[in-house]
């Protein structure tokens, strides 16, 4: 049984990408073994999760990046030069795998798994220098990866230009295929009337995606329809400043996150799913982010920015409307035209979509990809 070694920079709570690949690869006849970080000492410092095994790294008690990596890099170094396969999760996993392979052993085969374009993100806004560094150091470490994977076919596409390596693979951040019934949980938790059409907006907040954008949106609905109204299901530092924010709307609902068990019964809750997120970046235009995926499982059609990626997905697809949300008018005046109605006309491209790109369809890409290793 061959023995495949993630490392990644993160304490492994909500990554669930990270957990359906290592799940993928541990069913399907490889030995998995992840290295993640220990920030949060209530975590176990080993455990096994869905078959394979977790250690956790102590990189200190206090995040500092400049310190953090260095130690996590140190560590995973000495504990992984023996090892067959590493698989990297992003660049902050790439430089011990990458010193291994060129001074230590290298037999090592590298995959490189790039969870968005990560020298692109909004991270590098306005630091120039760092991200030129960044930009240098991936192009030297990428050359060592013996295959590289991405999260939409335009970072791809931007890769292979900028860095003159083979297409990388493309495996999307899909969920698992499950039947999800149609739910109520908004309206029984809320107080919302079977009347009234529910926009979803859940997810992690964060500056970019468009929040305040969708408020000032809703703010502008709300005296002109009353059968609209926006959930936020979101969660991480910044939430409660939203939730205050919201607190005098009437259209406007805020519900706590719940638990990965209950998560998309309550997806299914709302009527459309709504992501207005922020052309900020070249990661953000070239994003093709999970909760779409989500959404369309949930049977919820979406709307969406006019963002790269998301409005090919969108369009060709024909799973909702794609529309500027800079022009908040024009957008106003698209949720005013949206009825009840108007979700039954994409429920047979809901259902096709949800198949064509759930986990399943993306597992065999990275099977292969490691078969052929």
């Amino acid at each position: 049984m061959k023995k495949i070694t993630v490392l990644l920079f993160n304490d492994f709570v909500n990554d669930n990408r990270v957990l359906k690949e290592c799940k993928s690869l541990q069913d399907n006849g490889y030995e998995v073994q992840l290295y993640a970080t220990h920030f949060d000492n209530k975590l176990p410092k080993e455990e096994v999760v869905k078959g394979f095994k977790v250690t956790r790294i102590n990189v200190g008690r206090f995040e500092f990046l400049l310190f953090n990596l260095p130690l996590f890099w140190i560590k995973t170094f000495f504990q992984c030069r023996k090892d067959e396969i590493l698989h990297c999760n992003d660049l902050y996993a790439l430089p011990p795998a990458y010193f291994l392979k060129k001074f230590v052993n290298k037999r090592i085969k590298i995959v490189y798994d790039c969870h968005e374009h990560e020298t692109e993100a909004k991270i590098y806004i306005g630091k120039p220098i760092i991200k030129k560094l960044a930009q240098i150091f991936e192009k030297t470490m990428i050359k060592s990866a013996n295959k590289v994977i991405t999260v939409s076919n335009s970072i791809a596409d931007d890769y292979v230009s900028m860095y003159g390596i083979q297409k990388p693979a493309l495996v999307l951040n899909s969920p698992v295929f499950q039947t999800v019934q149609k739910q109520d949980h908004f309206r029984e938790d809320l107080g919302i009337s079977k009347e009234k059409t529910i926009f979803l907006f859940q997810g992690k907040y964060l500056p970019g995606r468009g929040l305040d954008n969708l408020i000032d949106i809703f703010r502008k609905l709300e005296p002109i329809n009353k059968d609209i109204v926006l959930v936020f299901m979101i969660y991480g530092e910044g939430s409660e400043k939203v939730k205050e924010q919201i607190k005098n709307y009437k259209n406007i609902y805020w519900h706590e996150k719940v638990s990965v068990m209950e998560y998309m019964n309550y997806v299914a809750s709302a009527d459309w799913g709504i992501y207005l997120m922020e052309n900020i970046c070249k990661n953000h235009d070239y994003a093709l982010p999970n909760k779409i995926f989500d959404y369309v499982l949930a049977g919820l059609p979406v709307v969406t920015s006019n963002l790269k990626e998301m409005s090919r997905f969108v369009k060709d697809n024909g799973v909702g409307y794609v529309i500027n949300p800079e022009d908040q008018e024009m957008v106003v005046t698209l949720l005013q035209k949206i009825k009840k109605e108007t979700q039954k006309q994409f429920v047979p491209n809901l259902m096709k979509t949800s198949v064509k790109y759930c986990w399943e369809e993306q597992e065999k890409v990275l099977i292969k990809l490691y078969n052929s290793l």
